[in-house]
């Protein structure tokens, strides 16, 4: 597995077998606050994702849990996504949305700082997003531009909680977390603190950061970086808008108490500048209205529509959970291009069969009546080495994945679920057509695939001067 096993734990290999039944792992692209995060692909689907692995061990076990119960708790389109949960006896693996663009450090490290306009548009997700995590009870407390991912086009995606909190109102926290040139006055005073007070006291120094390029406060001691910033003492450049500084300054209320929340920094007139715009969170799964198109998908791929359904109804975050919502999330990305990706060359990425126990050793929990074929065979992206270059050095970001459902689905088979059937009934569905083709393509390449080994032994044996008679070559049919 490209080296991987071992690095993480120290038990057997069974876990990455299990983890590789499912996921083609690449390589480590980062490291979250409790593991390694790697960059790999989903096998079926061809998704690019981001498995953060965690080692289990009792001093780190807590926090681990609290992660994984803030990350099924969260829905968000600027917070990164969870799609399934793989644990073993040694490891639990998170397998996560791979987040388009870079680090916000990496953006303002090349351009030295940004210009007004885009900090708004950028910061005014940032908000967002935290407003929404502290609305159910999630705080953040590592939020600096490191833990930002920005897109090519200024969407932001928060990313590794590993640090976070499930808090209720009034709740205090104990215990260094963080950055230390990002750390509230609380800290340096060692007392109980509000996480949500916490956090807009982060959001205050990387948005000085994001305007300027430059930190608030700096010390070459700890003792010395404390008292600066406990006494607020730090310069704002006058260049800046009048309504930038102000809401600086407004974020970086040393006194937690009259620290304004999250609310109150969405309604500041800085952020209502340039059509900024707040964006909702519409992503949710909705399981009592599934998409038919990508359930008949997984259908063929071997999965049983009712299990499908009842992991997602359940949020039991499985390999049925994890499949549907990353081809939910592709058939959404479909919307956004104009153009379809190129079909897949066969023979160019190796498609494993569901049948087969050494690749999917689960294959038992699904459906054994329907052919196992890889349903989107022509409609998935190339993965290329170029394409993995593109990945190297970057943490839990950039996903290649090319859109592979059609826009326009006209003809549709409609799964209809009761107690204990399930119906089908067809109506006219261009997915389905482009899957059969897709499969018809495939079983014509390797029949002249065959058809020209035979010749070619044909040529070798006549060089060798044995007569031989000219046979019709009939490709078998697949069973």
């Amino acid at each position: 597995m490209c080296g991987l096993k071992g690095e993480v734990t120290a038990g057997p290999t069974l876990p990455y077998e299990t983890l590789g039944a499912q996921y083609v792992i690449l390589r480590t692209i980062g490291q979250g606050s409790y593991g390694q995060v790697k960059l790999a692909h989903h096998r079926l689907t061809g998704t690019a994702v981001a498995i953060k692995v965690l080692l289990k061990e009792r001093t780190q076990y807590y926090p681990i849990r609290t992660e994984v119960g803030i990350l099924k708790k969260m829905n968000h389109p600027n917070i990164i996504s969870l799609h399934q949960i793989i644990e073993t006896e040694q490891n639990i693996f998170l397998i996560l949305e791979l987040a388009d663009g870079r680090e916000l450090f990496d953006w303002i490290e090349k351009s030295g700082h940004l210009h007004e306009g885009l900090a708004r548009k950028i910061f005014t997700q940032i908000v967002q997003a935290m407003s929404y995590c502290h609305d159910i009870g999630i705080v953040h407390r590592d939020l600096k531009p490191d833990n930002i991912m920005v897109d090519a086009s200024g969407k932001v995606k928060i990313v590794d909680f590993g640090l976070g909190a499930l808090v209720t109102p009034g709740m205090k926290l104990s215990g260094h977390c963080g950055a230390l040139r990002f750390c509230a006055p609380e800290f340096f005073l060692n007392q109980p603190y509000d996480g949500t007070k916490v956090d807009t006291w982060n959001l205050g120094v990387v948005l000085y950061f994001m305007v300027t390029g430059d930190l608030p406060f700096v010390g070459t001691t700890l003792k010395e970086l404390g008292n600066q910033v406990l006494l607020g003492r730090y310069a704002i450049p006058r260049h800046l808008s009048k309504e930038l500084r102000e809401i600086i300054r407004y974020l970086l209320t040393v006194n937690p108490t009259e620290r304004p929340t999250l609310k109150d920094i969405m309604a500041h007139p800085w952020l209502k500048q340039g059509n900024a715009g707040f964006l909702s969170h519409c992503d949710k799964i909705d399981s009592s209205h599934l998409d038919p198109a990508i359930i008949a998908a997984m259908a063929d791929m071997g999965f049983d529509p009712c299990v499908v359904q009842k992991s997602l109804v359940d949020k039991l975050y499985n390999e049925p959970m994890a499949t549907y919502g990353l081809l939910k999330r592709q058939a959404g990305k479909q919307d956004d291009h104009t153009s379809h990706p190129e079909p897949v060359q066969p023979g160019l990425t190796p498609f494993p069969t569901l049948t087969d126990p050494t690749s999917f050793p689960s294959y038992r929990e699904k459906t054994t009546d329907r052919p196992a074929i890889r349903a989107f065979l022509s409609l998935s992206s190339k993965t290329d080495s170029s394409e993995d270059k593109e990945h190297g050095g970057q943490r839990l970001r950039r996903s290649a994945t090319v859109p592979i459902m059609p826009p326009h689905c006209p003809q549709k088979r409609i799964i209809i679920f009761s107690d204990d059937r399930v119906v089908t009934r067809r109506q006219h569905n261009s997915t389905m057509d482009s899957i059969r083709g897709a499969y018809r393509s495939w079983k014509r390449w390797t029949g002249r695939i065959g058809a020209s080994l035979l010749k070619l032994c044909c040529c070798c044996c006549c060089c060798c001067c044995v007569p031989l008679k000219n046979n019709r070559v009939v490709p078998q049919r697949e069973a």
